[in-house]
């Protein structure tokens, strides 16, 4: 038996479209189905300031009609074919993605095609769907994680970019007229911001589908409104400069915030307190990225991690408790998230300042850093099965690192890291007296305002 298939892993084939755009393909003989992906190297942390919301309003807008097809059109097309169509923005990408039998996938394709490169923008479908996205803002403010993850975000960002809100604000998405839609549109969907990866049931004639459907993406200009900062404009390729990892600069990017101990409280009509408690941390082009992966998964990636079995397994403050990253272009952060009881959340903060301290001062055990380098080579091989997994990966190894990154080659960094590694990225990073604590729970009380 072959105990480790994923060290045969092949690169995905790799090909530039005549207008600046990457086409990959990972054929899987043995899959029932395509997916293809349509990516955006830029999400709304490059959007100027004054158009928050782009992204994903342009998201929207492609989906309400196109040169040739009405926004039902459209979605009766997708359905007749029996494909599964979707969308989403993120702070680094916007993505489209389309999975569908291999029979139906030349007709697929072309709709898709029509429905990106040759938007609409009917004055009032985009009015329409101004008021859709606005009610998408509100509902968001209505949700206290969504609410409290924005507001602690921007805290922890400070003025940097990824700090706004994908969605924008209403006055913002409410400014969005035709012409500059069709501006924006021209900038952030050319060839040199776009990746278009393909998994599953593949052959020759559906890469030329896509070759013949996607011909007509344009080099763009060079206004200064085109591919993202941190691509390479010459080359299409992500940027990978690796940052120092010694401690004396880790330190120093965590502490620019100027931050220091914070906290943030936000009031509504809530029974639960909803909380963050975390920092800024680093880039996913940084070298620390990995051991700081590990070490959340150490803290609150699992049942059997420290976080969770000293808050809900020992002490019973919360149902809902975890750590996580978020890792951009430049600058990530690090949190500890969930909700519990108003009275229980002063003696959560405490223990979850316990355990970071106790990881600082002690270290992981040997057994509990290999118990957790098996999860998370155990996260990634199984990212390797299915096609819509394998379309993800290739697309965001192209947008993220500019090149493939083999699973065998992550596993043997996971490997690598050693206690000092874990140790080292708590004290950056970790810091009990460095982190801002963020919580949206019910209102106060006339005396506990006073105290507060």
């Amino acid at each position: 038996m072959n105990l480790a298939p994923y060290r045969d892993e092949e690169a995905p084939r790799r090909e530039l479209l005549p207008g600046g755009a990457v086409l990959l393909s990972v054929p899987m003989q043995n899959a029932h189905s395509v997916t293809l992906g349509f990516w955006l190297r830029s999400g709304s942390q490059d959007e100027p300031a004054s158009r928050g919301g782009l992204s994903h309003f342009l998201e929207h807008i492609v989906f309400k009609g196109s040169a040739n097809h009405t926004a039902y059109q459209l979605a009766a097309g997708f359905d007749s074919l029996g494909a599964t169509i979707d969308a989403f923005t993120t702070k680094d990408h916007v993505a489209f993605t389309l999975k569908v039998l291999p029979e139906y996938f030349a007709p697929a394709v072309r709709l898709l095609a029509d429905m990106l490169l040759r938007p609409a923008f009917a004055p009032e479908m985009i009015a329409l769907e101004q008021d859709v996205v606005c009610e998408e803002i509100q509902e968001a403010f209505d949700t206290p994680e969504d609410r409290l993850h924005d507001a602690f975000a921007a805290r922890v960002y400070d003025d940097h970019p990824r700090g706004r809100p994908i969605l924008g604000t209403p006055e913002a998405v409410r400014g969005f007229d035709r012409a500059g839609l069709r501006a924006d549109h021209r900038q952030l969907f050319a060839g040199p911001n776009v990746v278009i990866a393909m998994a599953g049931n593949l052959d020759e004639a559906a890469l030329a589908t896509v070759r013949d459907e996607f011909a007509s993406l344009s080099a763009g200009g060079d206004d200064g409104a085109g591919p993202a900062a941190g691509v390479d404009r010459n080359s299409g390729r992500a940027t990978t400069e690796a940052v120092p990892t010694d401690s004396a600069r880790s330190e120093a990017m965590v502490a620019s915030t100027g931050q220091g101990p914070d906290r943030l409280v936000l009031r509504g009509a809530l029974v639960q307190s909803y909380f963050e408690i975390g920092n800024r941390a680093v880039s996913y082009l940084h070298q620390d990225r990995i051991p700081v992966f590990l070490l959340s998964n150490i803290l609150g990636g699992g049942m059997s991690s420290r976080i969770f079995q000293a808050v809900r397994e020992r002490e019973g403050l919360a149902y809902t408790i975890y750590n996580y990253g978020d890792m951009g272009r430049e600058v990530g952060l690090v949190s500890c998230a969930g909700s519990c009881s108003p009275s229980k959340e002063e003696r959560l903060q405490e223990i979850v300042r316990q355990e970071y301290a106790q990881l600082i001062a002690s270290g992981p055990r040997e057994e509990e850093l290999e118990n957790n380098r098996a999860q998370l080579k155990s996260q990634l091989i199984f990212s390797l099965e299915g096609v819509v997994n394998q379309m993800y990966r290739a697309a965001k190894n192209e947008i993220f690192y500019g090149r493939f990154l083999p699973v065998a080659e992550l596993v043997d960094r996971i490997d690598g890291i050693g206690r000092d590694d874990i140790v080292r990225c708590a004290e950056c990073y970790f810091q009990p007296e460095r982190l801002i604590y963020a919580s949206h729970g019910p209102a106060l009380s006339p005396a506990d305002q006073t105290s507060s």
